[in-house]
């Protein structure tokens, strides 16, 4: 039994009135409410020149004439709004239903931007990455975690503005991290669940004083130390790390972690064995990378 059919579609071209003709539909009781933030959002993609023909759709009963909204209600009550802003090019496609129940709705609604097959921080990381050609050869999960990374030591460190959301990616297009996301593509595995965001700035952090030695300290770091010695700066960076992440109590905060990673990396350089990580202080931060 078919719970709806596809009985029509036309694409017309965007105008004041059809987007207000549209938003002002009956609605299917299945529709979500208005989010605000997804119309401003809405509207920042088109005017900003990025938008796509959006895809609207609307349903009938069967044995019925009077059509429901199911789909497009965010997008065409922000067009309606736009009036004199409305950017000309832009195109809805207009699919219509015929449902058998009105309990077919929900079935029908659930059709459109399923959770399942929206793109996923990992499927935009790859795009980004994959029209790099210097990067194509890269394990995709390393280079995303290096952009990442190197993002978070920018803005948490550093203090400058990166791209936020999934924009963070536009990074793979800077050759200056380039070799950085290399260097993650050797180092990282799904056995290193324990290098999180923090420990991968530190890792960036680290790789711009020096890359060898930074290669070297952040290998030995995902072997479980660099030698036998429970006091060398790596295996004592390696079992806190571990310890960390095992912890389900008290969380770790990211400053706490990149601070214990500093704390490691500074020890290393200066080739001084190191006891523990220490307590943290919050009021100190972190110490400057030597």
């Amino acid at each position: 039994m078919l719970h709806f059919k596809h009985i029509g579609s036309k694409t017309r071209e965007v105008t004041h009135e059809l987007a207000t003709e549209f938003s002002c539909m009956p609605a299917s009781v299945t529709e979500r409410e208005l989010d605000k933030k997804r119309v401003i959002y809405l509207k920042s993609v088109v005017l900003g020149g990025t938008a796509l023909p959006f895809i609207w759709a609307r349903a009938k009963v069967a044995g019925t004439e009077e059509y429901y909204r199911v789909n497009g209600h965010h997008s065409s009550t922000m067009l309606a709004g736009l009036n004199g802003e409305m950017p000309k090019g832009l195109v809805a496609h207009i699919d219509d239903y015929e449902v058998a129940t009105l309990q077919d709705l929900p079935l029908l609604f659930r059709q459109f931007d399923s959770r399942k097959s929206s793109r996923t921080p990992a499927d935009i990381s790859g795009a980004y990455q994959m029209v790099v050609p210097e990067l194509r050869n890269a394990s995709r999960v390393p280079a995303r975690k290096a952009i990442e990374g190197a993002a978070w030591y920018e803005g948490k460190i550093v203090g400058i503005n990166v791209p936020a959301g999934d924009d963070v990616f536009s990074l793979f297009n800077n050759p200056k991290y380039h070799d950085f996301v290399h260097m993650v593509d050797r180092i990282y595995s799904a056995k290193t669940p324990e290098f999180t965001a923090p420990v991968l700035g530190a890792m960036y952090g680290t790789f711009e004083k020096s890359p060898t030695e930074a290669e070297t300290f952040w290998t030995d770091v995902s072997r479980q130390g660099g030698s036998h010695d429970e006091r060398h700066p790596t295996t004592v960076l390696d079992t806190w790390l571990l310890e960390a992440k095992q912890q389900t109590d008290k969380k770790r905060k990211p400053m706490e972690i990149y601070r214990a990673c500093a704390t490691a990396w500074n020890a290393f350089r200066n080739e001084r064995s190191l006891e523990r990580i220490g307590k943290w202080d919050p009021k100190k931060g972190a110490p400057d990378l030597e």
